[in-house]
C-alpha cells in the first residue's frame, strides 16, 4: 500500500479585474478592506486629471499588493500552521484546509 499525499489546496487566482479584486477582498481581505478600497478608488478616481489615472492604478496596486501578501503561500502556511504547541489531529487538519481554501473543501 502506498501513502498518497495530501491535497494540497489549489492556490488563490491573482484578480485581472477591479471586479474581481474587488470579490478578492471580500473574501480574503481583512475586515473593512473593500471599504477602504472603494473609498480610495473613488477619492483617486476624483482627484485624477482626464487622461491620467496614475493615482487610480496606485490605489489598485497597493490592495492588489495587500491581497497577495495575505494570500501568500507563506501567509497561507503560517494560517494553517498549529498555534501554542498544539498537537496535530485529523480535526486541526481539516479545519487548517477550510481556512487556506477559504471555507470551499
Amino acid at each position: 500500500m502506498t501513502t498518497q499525499p495530501e491535497p494540497q489546496a489549489p492556490a488563490t487566482p491573482r484578480p485581472a479585474t477591479v471586479h474581481e479584486l474587488r470579490t478578492a477582498l471580500s473574501r480574503y481581505g481583512l475586515p473593512g478592506d473593500r471599504d477602504l478600497f472603494e473609498q480610495a478608488l473613488a477619492a483617486a478616481l476624483d482627484a485624477s486629471p482626464i487622461g491620467d489615472l496614475a493615482a487610480v492604478t496606485e490605489v489598485i496596486a497597493t490592495y492588489l499588493h495587500r491581497l497577495t501578501l495575505r494570500t501568500g503561500e507563506r501567509a497561507m502556511a503560517s494560517l494553517a500552521a498549529p498555534i501554542g504547541g498544539q498537537q496535530r489531529t485529523r480535526a486541526t487538519e481539516a479545519f487548517a484546509r477550510l481556512r487556506v481554501t477559504g471555507g470551499n473543501w
